[in-house]
C-alpha cells in the first residue's frame, strides 16, 4: 500500500521573528544583570548635595581647630551657596585677614557691604580689612558707620582702636579697644585689640598679657603667638620670642610670616644658619611674601654672601613697590603752574575717577575718568587710565581738554601712592594735542613701600662687587626717603674713593 508522505506545515514568518526578538532579549536582560552584578559594588552611592548651612558648621569646626585656611575654604564654599547670607561673609573677611590675605578680604568685604549695607558686622569687618592693606581713613569711617549701624557690636569698636592706633591717635584707639572689652570680656578681637594699642603705648608686658587672655578664649591662633612673640623681642627677651614664634608655627606649618618671624628670631640670636633655613621655608611657602626676602638677603649680607644677598634685595624691594601701588585707589587731572614743579594737586581738578580691579586676577587697576566740578557741564571731556601694579607701568588716554594758558600745565596724579620723598605720586606735565587729547604712557615707580636700609645695603653689595654705577642709584633713592641717612652718605663717599673721585671735605 502506498502512503502518501504528511504534508508540512509552512512556517509563519512573522511567528520566527517574534521569538527571535524574545531569545535577544532574554540574552540581553542575562548580560545586563551579569554587568550589574560586576559593576553594583563599585559604584559610589548618591549623595546629598552640601549646603551652605553644612559649609558653615564646617568653617566653625576648623576655626576652633586652629585650621584658618581650611575654614576660609569652607567659608568660601558656603557664600557661593548662599550669596546673600552677609553672616557668611564677615567670618570670611576676618579670617582673610587674620591669615594675611586682607587685598582678597577687601573684595569680599565690600561685597558683604553691598549685600547687607544696614549690618553693622559687614561695616566692622571691611574696617579692619581696609586697615591691614593702609586704607585707615577708609577704615576709621567704616568702623564709626559699624558703630553707628550697631552700637552695642563689640568688634567694631575693636577693629576702630587698631585703626586708630594706625591713625596715630592711640589715646582713642585706647578707649575703643576699652569700650569692645567692656561689651565683650570673652572676645578674641577685643582682646587682640587691647594688646595691639598697648603695644604702641610701649607697654609691651601689658601687651603680651592682653593676647594671653585672647589665647584663653581661643588656645589655637596662630597670629597671637606671632604678636606675643613680636613684643617679647621689644623686651630683648629672645627665647621667650622665639618659642612663642615655634609655637606659631607649630599650629600653622604654612603660614610665610611666622616661618619668616622664627627665621629673624634665629638671626637675632646670630644663628644664622637656622635664620637662613626658616626664611627659606617661608619664601617656598610663599613666594610673593616680601619680608622674607628682605630678611633673607640681610642674612647674607653678614655672612658677606654678596651674590645672594643682591637678588633678594631686588625681589624685596619689587614686591614692596607692587604691594604699595596695590593701594592707589584714585586718579586726577589738576590744572597746575608751569613755572613751579608741582608737589601737590591744586583743587582745580579737571577729571577724575576711582582705580578698581580690571581683571580677577587683581594685577591691573583702571578707572573711568569724569568731568569734576572744574569743567561742569562740559561732557565732551573724559578718559581712562589703567595701571599694572605687576610692573608699574601705567596707560591714560583723554580727550577733550580744554586748552590752557600758556603758564599752565596738566599734571595727573595717582591717590594713594606716594614718592619716595612722601609726596602724592604724580605723571609731570602732560603732552595735550591741539583737539585736547592725551596718550601718554609711564610707569609708577620708585614709589615710596620698600625699607629705605634695603636701598642702601643692596648699594653697598653692589660697591663690593665692584659696581658702584648701579650702587649710585640706590644710595640716592635712600636719600630720596631721608636726606641724612648716614649709611648712603657713607656709600656714595666709599664709591667715589675706590672711583678716584675727589670726596668733597666736609666743612667744620
Amino acid at each position: 500500500m502506498y502512503i502518501r508522505p504528511r504534508k508540512r506545515r509552512r512556517s509563519n514568518p512573522w511567528r520566527v521573528l517574534f521569538l527571535l526578538i524574545l531569545i535577544a532579549g532574554a540574552l540581553y536582560a542575562y548580560t545586563l544583570i551579569q554587568r550589574r552584578q560586576i559593576e553594583n559594588p563599585f559604584t559610589p552611592t548618591p549623595t546629598p548635595t552640601r549646603s551652605a548651612y553644612f559649609y558653615r558648621e564646617e568653617a566653625e569646626a576648623l576655626y576652633i581647630q586652629g585650621d584658618l585656611e581650611g575654614a576660609i575654604q569652607a567659608y568660601e564654599q558656603a557664600v557661593r551657596l548662599a550669596p546673600d547670607d552677609v553672616d557668611l561673609y564677615v567670618p570670611l573677611v576676618r579670617l582673610l585677614v587674620l591669615k594675611g590675605r586682607p587685598d582678597e578680604a577687601v573684595v569680599w568685604g565690600e561685597r558683604g557691604v553691598d549685600v547687607a549695607p544696614e549690618s553693622a558686622p559687614a561695616w566692622a569687618v571691611l574696617g579692619l580689612a581696609y586697615d591691614w592693606v593702609g586704607r585707615v581713613p577708609d577704615a576709621i569711617e567704616a568702623c564709626l558707620r559699624a558703630v553707628e549701624l550697631g552700637p552695642a557690636y563689640a568688634e567694631a569698636y575693636a577693629y576702630l582702636a587698631e585703626a586708630y592706633t594706625d591713625d596715630r591717635r592711640v589715646e582713642k584707639g585706647l578707649e575703643a579697644a576699652q569700650k569692645a572689652l567692656e561689651l565683650a570680656p570673652r572676645s578674641v578681637d577685643a582682646y587682640r585689640a587691647y594688646g595691639y594699642v598697648l603695644e604702641h603705648l610701649g607697654n609691651w608686658s601689658g601687651a603680651i598679657e592682653a593676647y594671653r587672655k585672647g589665647l584663653e578664649v581661643h588656645p589655637y591662633l596662630a597670629h597671637l603667638y606671632l604678636d606675643i612673640g613680636r613684643n617679647y623681642l621689644a623686651l630683648a627677651d629672645t627665647a621667650s620670642a622665639l618659642e612663642a614664634f615655634r609655637r606659631a608655627v607649630e599650629l600653622d606649618p604654612n603660614r610665610a610670616d611666622a616661618l619668616d618671624q622664627l627665621g629673624w628670631a634665629y638671626f637675632a640670636i646670630q644663628d644664622y644658619e637656622l635664620a637662613q633655613s626658616y626664611l627659606e621655608q617661608a619664601i617656598e611657602v610663599d613666594p610673593n611674601y616680601a619680608p622674607a626676602y628682605g630678611h633673607l638677603a640681610t642674612t647674607y649680607w653678614v655672612r658677606r654672601n654678596y651674590e645672594s644677598a643682591i637678588p633678594n634685595f631686588e625681589k624685596a624691594i619689587d614686591l614692596a613697590y607692587q604691594a604699595a601701588r596695590r593701594k592707589a585707589y584714585g586718579f586726577s587731572i589738576t590744572v597746575e603752574s608751569a613755572q613751579e614743579p608741582s608737589l601737590y594737586p591744586s583743587p582745580d581738578v579737571v577729571l577724575e575717577g576711582e582705580l578698581a580691579w580690571g581683571d580677577e586676577r587683581r594685577t591691573r587697576l583702571a578707572a573711568t575718568l569724569e568731568p569734576s566740578v572744574y569743567l561742569e557741564g562740559n561732557e565732551e571731556t573724559g578718559g581712562r587710565v589703567t595701571l599694572d601694579v605687576l610692573s608699574g607701568r601705567y596707560s591714560l588716554f583723554v580727550h577733550g581738554l580744554p586748552s590752557l594758558p600758556a603758564d599752565q600745565v596738566y599734571v595727573g596724579w595717582f591717590q594713594g601712592l606716594e614718592a619716595l620723598d612722601g609726596t602724592p605720586f604724580n605723571t609731570g606735565p602732560l603732552p595735550v594735542t591741539a583737539d585736547g587729547g592725551v596718550e601718554f604712557e609711564g610707569r609708577a615707580e620708585p614709589v615710596r613701600g620698600p625699607r629705605i636700609e634695603h636701598f642702601y645695603t643692596l648699594g653697598l653689595c653692589y660697591f663690593y662687587m665692584a659696581q658702584c654705577e648701579r650702587a649710585y642709584p640706590l644710595f640716592d633713592a635712600a636719600l630720596q626717603i631721608d636726606p641724612e641717612e648716614p649709611n648712603a652718605l657713607e656709600g656714595i663717599r666709599l664709591c667715589q674713593e675706590a672711583e678716584g673721585t675727589p670726596v668733597p671735605t666736609p666743612t667744620p
